[in-house]
């Protein structure tokens, strides 16, 4: 084991204190950390218990430095100043470094001697001037095997370490940023790790963002320019897990976070980020097979499905994924009898058939005839069976005699054409229900009838406010109301006589008729209840601050409407929960739309104030909610109705729908019949341009819904990262390049997507020339129809890999001219000649090389604007001349290496129009791809 000097830190050194009282077992977690053989570690110093751990290349290392009490007098007052006069000479560089204080849950944490702040002080007094004391502080609880704490007297212990920690935030002799480490280290190796992880995570994010604390005026800011660990530390991470699943008696929790680290280092836009989503999904698969937890499955299925939303549609991994998010899909169906599920099993299955050659395709033809069964089972369409029946046949003719699946292809469609006589058998039973005795009913006809109410209350939020008792109601409460209502028991009775028993549809709108909501609608502000201030309380018995003050209001204004059922983004989520978090948000649009009327809150408007004021039309979340939204009632800051206009829904009333136009940017037939999809792309980012969100990243995730879209909400990323993604999606799916339109700053996830939505506040307008119903004689024709062929077979754009691949019209930019310049900011004019374009003027923030060869204007193309040969080929072709003639938005272009190209993003719109008939019919073809 060699020796280090001091001088060999750099700023490439992530620096771990272990601090802590005496007794708090800094030496057995110091120990317990490299005590894996396939983590190379080399000694610091002799006398000094500090260990480097070498990450890639030595270019990135992990030093954990023990640090004896320098607050009490119980630890060898040699080793104490050993250590700090180590800590002077060693820490001139500026490293990047966290604090694990540990304390034993043996010691009160309230005593004098164990106080934290004073220990944590003693180690900012004992580090040289130059280096930044560190600010980040992770307390890990710390345990011996032999000890024999009571288990209510160790709650009692964590309990006061949090109340502790709470008091060291904001601590005026230093801003530490601390929190409690959520577990026991117990001697686990891989509990040790994942607190210096997390730690080392907060470290490298603080990092990242450029944010930084000073805790004194003498102590000087880091670099602003940091190596970005993250992707060095995952692999330690990765490597760590590796090494603790190997190991029979590994803590699984702590498999698990050590797994959500790992992610949690990896950035979304890493072309391998899907693995580590399927990292964390296998380890949570082995907790989930051991302990059977629905929220373990319910976490399953959102990271599998974000994985293969993640991955490439030609990986060869993507098909095991799509089979193992079907696995837990089936498993939570299985379960819960939720026809969502068995909804997304059918898609899933569709698509794994898609990518089977069809002389394989047997068994994946009878998968999903499978579930196209149970859903006609469960809701009696024809058409399902009718189907799962054609599959069946289909699946029976791939295998002739001798087969290995005929006799399982033969069973199978046995099944299904039983299964479609077998509705007349079940229309006989449910006869025989009425002859029960009088005032009885057969359970069967209960669970029948529980079995769809299920399923109907899938359809609305899993948590609702009962506003006659002001009780927070899950599920089970829920049904547990309907089912003393007289609804239900109008329900029983019909469906014990012959006579007039209901279809599932019947008892369905019985349901949605019991269960009719209202939502609130507001901005939110400090003091907001959240789940855990309201749940098994009733709401109207709580005093609290102005937040659960707007709870109550809208709840009883929600009962005055006639509705005992309200929901409120506020409390209704369990936001500590990442799983319901992703559910809820990619639901949320669905449910204000499901709800009968949406209640908004403009707390900044008095009676005599307008709409256009209200800071409600400026925030990111309120836009779907306004579009979602059938009804919508406007109230004032002191809970009046806006205006006093006294109707069921203020979208109806024309005066004021004028006004929310107005004040929404938003056209009044949108406003009334909003459907969410991918149609108008860039009007919708329009709508959302001049909005904001407190979260940076949400202004991305509010979208979701407008746009019919599904992907991982993943809070911490940027939100550039965030947006570019969103972007990434709309393109993928529709091919829409309108919204290439933008001037502005571009982002860092790909040059062709702005930096945030606030280019898309200006609308592109283009004058077009007037057409020429003359065709002229010397056109021929044969060229029109080959270029119409060209640009027939050119694909839809679409992203992957971090790439944008824009099918394009190119023109080669044949000279750039510096027309002018200004300094303050850098601006730059530019005549730019290119091949088959007018000459255009253009202004750059960015100086362009001399070299006009590394340049090209591109015309983004979608197949959709190709003219229609209903007509014949020649007048389709003459129509699509006629249509390349009008100016259009360019994109500049610069080539890189590897066939690769950026934009350059420009201040104003680069406007640019075609010299004649002949550059048209000449134009080149290109697939660009953009990073």
């Amino acid at each position: 084991m060699g020796i280090i000097s001091p001088s060999q830190f750099t700023e490439n050194d992530y620096v771990v204190f272990v601090v802590g009282p005496a007794g708090a077992g800094k030496s057995w977690f110091w120990k317990k950390l490299f005590e894996n053989r396939n983590i190379p570690v080399v000694k610091i110093r002799q006398h000094v218990k500090a260990l480097r751990c070498n990450l890639i290349n030595k270019s990135t290392n992990i030093v954990v430095v023990i640090i004896p009490s320098l607050y009490t007098d119980h630890e060898d007052s040699v080793a104490e100043n050993t250590a700090i006069n180590w800590l002077k000479l060693s820490f001139s560089a500026k490293c990047h470094s966290g604090i694990l204080f540990l304390h034993s849950l043996d010691s009160d944490p309230t005593h004098s001697s164990m106080l934290m702040v004073r220990h944590l002080d003693a180690l900012g007094k004992a580090l040289p001037n130059k280096f930044v004391v560190p600010s980040h502080v992770y307390v890990v609880p710390t345990s011996k095997p032999d000890s024999t704490l009571p288990s209510e007297e160790s709650r009692q212990r964590l309990s006061q370490l949090s109340t502790v920690v709470s008091t060291l935030n904001g601590n005026r002799g230093h801003k530490w940023h601390a929190s409690v480490f959520p577990g026991v280290f117990r001697g686990q190796p891989e509990l040790a790790w994942n607190a210096a992880l997390l730690l080392l995570k907060d470290v490298t994010e603080t990092q990242t963002n450029e944010f930084f604390t000073l805790p004194r005026p003498s102590l000087r800011h880091m670099p602003a320019r940091l190596p970005d660990a993250r992707l060095a530390l995952k692999e330690l991470s990765d490597l760590l897990l590796r090494e603790f699943k190997k190991s029979e008696s590994g803590d699984l929790g702590a498999l698990i976070t050590l797994a959500r680290t790992s992610l949690g280092f990896t950035p979304p836009e890493h072309p391998y980020y899907y693995s580590g989503l399927i990292s964390l999904a296998n380890v949570l698969r082995e907790r989930f097979e051991k302990e059977d937890g629905d929220v373990d499955l319910d976490e399953l299925i959102v990271l599998r499905r974000a994985a293969w939303e993640c991955m490439l549609p030609d990986d060869p991994e993507r098909q095991t994924v799509l089979l193992d998010l079907d696995d837990c899909l089936y498993e939570r169906f299985r379960r819960g009898d939720a026809v969502a599920d068995l909804e997304e099993i059918i898609s899933l299955r569709r698509a794994a058939l898609e990518r089977t050659p069809p002389l394989n395709r047997c068994r994946q033809l009878l998968n999903l005839a499978n579930s196209l069964v149970e859903k006609f089972e469960k809701l009696g369409l024809v058409s399902d069976v009718k189907e799962a029946i054609d599959l069946g046949r289909t699946a029976l003719e791939l295998c002739p005699q001798g087969h290995p699946d005929r006799a399982l292809s033969e069973d199978c469609l046995a099944n299904y054409l039983d299964a479609k006589t077998r509705k007349r058998g079940a229309r006989a039973r449910m006869t025989e229900v009425g002859k029960n005795p009088p005032g009885s009913t057969s359970p069967d006809v209960k669970q029948f009838v529980k079995k769809i109410v299920f399923e109907a209350l899938e359809t609305i939020p899993l948590r609702l406010l009962h506003t006659p008792t002001g009780i927070l109601c899950n599920r089970d409460i829920q049904l547990s109301h309907f089912e003393r209502s007289p609804q239900y028991r109008q329900l029983l009775s019909m469906m014990s006589t012959c006579d007039s028993q209901p279809s599932a549809a019947q008892i369905h709108e019985a349901v949605k008729e019991f269960f009719r909501f209202a939502t609130l609608s507001h901005r939110w502000a400090s003091g907001e209840p959240s789940l855990r201030d309201v749940e098994d309380t009733n709401i109207y018995d709580v005093d609290g601050g102005d937040g659960l003050e707007k709870l109550q209001h809208f709840s009883t204004l929600a009962l005055r409407r006639g509705f005992s059922w309200a929901w409120s983004d506020t409390c209704c989520i369990d936001k500590g929960s990442s799983a319901e978090l992703q559910e809820a948000i990619g639901s949320m649009f669905s449910w204000y739309a499901s709800s009968s009327l949406t209640l908004v809150h403009l707390f900044d408007i008095s009676n005599t104030g307008s709409l256009a004021d209200s800071a409600w039309f400026e925030r990111g979340w309120t836009l779907q909610e306004l579009l979602a939204s059938r009804a919508v009632l406007f109230y004032t800051q002191d809970w009046s109705l806006y205006m006093n206009r006294d109707i069921a829904n203020h979208k109806v009333d024309d005066a004021l729908l004028k006004e929310v136009e107005k004040a929404a940017g938003i056209e009044k037939q949108h406003l009334m019949n909003f459907y969410p999809g991918l149609d108008n792309a860039r009007s919708r980012l329009h709508w959302a341009s001049r909005r904001r969100t407190t979260r940076p990243e949400d202004i991305a995730y509010s979208l979701f819904g407008i746009f019919g879209i599904h992907l991982p909400i993943i809070y911490g990323e940027s939100a550039k990262i965030a947006l570019g993604r969103l972007l990434a999606e709309i393109i993928s799916r529709s091919g829409d390049v309108s919204v290439l339109d933008w001037v502005g700053e571009a982002s860092s996830f790909n040059s062709c997507f702005p930096a945030d939505l606030v280019p898309y506040q200006m609308v592109p307008r283009i004058h077009p020339i007037p057409g020429d119903s003359a065709r002229p004689n010397d056109l021929e024709p044969e060229q029109a129809r080959k270029l119409y062929s060209k640009l027939a077979g050119l694909p839809r754009a679409g992203f992957g890999n971090n790439k944008l691949t824009l099918p394009s019209i190119v023109h080669q930019v044949t000279a750039v001219i510096l027309q002018g310049f200004l300094t303050s900011p850098s601006r730059y004019t530019y005549a730019i000649h290119a091949s088959g374009l007018v000459p255009l003027e253009v202004t750059l923030s960015v100086n362009l090389d001399k070299s006009a060869s590394k340049y090209i204007l591109a015309r983004p193309w979608h197949p959709k604007t190709l003219p229609t040969q209903a007509s014949g080929d020649e007048d389709a072709a003459w129509e699509l001349l006629e249509q390349l003639k009008q100016p259009f938005n360019a994109l500049l272009l610069k080539k890189l290496p590897h066939n690769e190209y950026r934009r350059i993003a420009s201040d104003c719109m680069i406007t640019a129009r075609p010299q004649d008939l002949n550059s048209i019919l000449d134009s080149q073809v290109l697939i660009p791809e953009i990073v």
